[in-house]
């Protein structure tokens, strides 16, 4: 419904305020921005470059950041909370990933992380064409908790 028309743009300090107060309910509240401080997203210097915000007719629907890291391309997108849990993640990760190879004009593996808890993401990203590359363990940003994630590749 909203992804065939949206397209990434540089994140905005307009955006990122509103980013930075996303909300998540359970059992995907430990991803909510809002009273946890992120120097990330709040850094103007990689809005453009590494951090995008996906907007449908200026409606933001997603945050989308990536990093090239030796030839490799990671990606991580949220999608605004009020349209989580409605079966169409898959749809957000791929319109995604077509965005990231438009403007970084990147034609290889995109890579992403996803905790291995987070099961709705995990079958999402399988049906938007993700596979498992490894297992990781890492922590859930600002929760002090170590848990296993996977890391799934695109391979397009």
């Amino acid at each position: 419904m909203y992804y065939k028309n949206a397209h990434l743009h540089a994140l905005t300090e307009e955006m990122a305020l509103q980013i930075s107060e996303w909300e998540y309910k359970p059992p995907l509240d430990m991803y909510s921005f809002k009273g946890r401080p992120n120097g990330y997203l709040m850094d103007k210097a990689t809005w453009g470059t590494e951090q995008f915000c996906l907007l449908e007719q200026a409606r933001l629907i997603g945050y989308v950041s990536c990093r090239l890291d030796k030839d490799m391309l990671g990606a991580g997108r949220p999608l605004f909370p009020k349209l989580c849990g409605r079966g169409e993640g898959h749809l957000f990760a791929e319109k995604c990933v077509q965005e990231i190879r438009g403007i970084k004009h990147y034609n290889d593996t995109v890579y992403l992380r996803a905790a291995a808890s987070n099961i709705r993401a995990v079958k999402a990203y399988k049906r938007a064409g993700f596979v498992l590359s490894e297992i990781i363990q890492d922590e859930i940003a600002n929760t002090n908790n170590i848990e296993d994630f996977w890391v799934m590749k695109n391979e397009r």
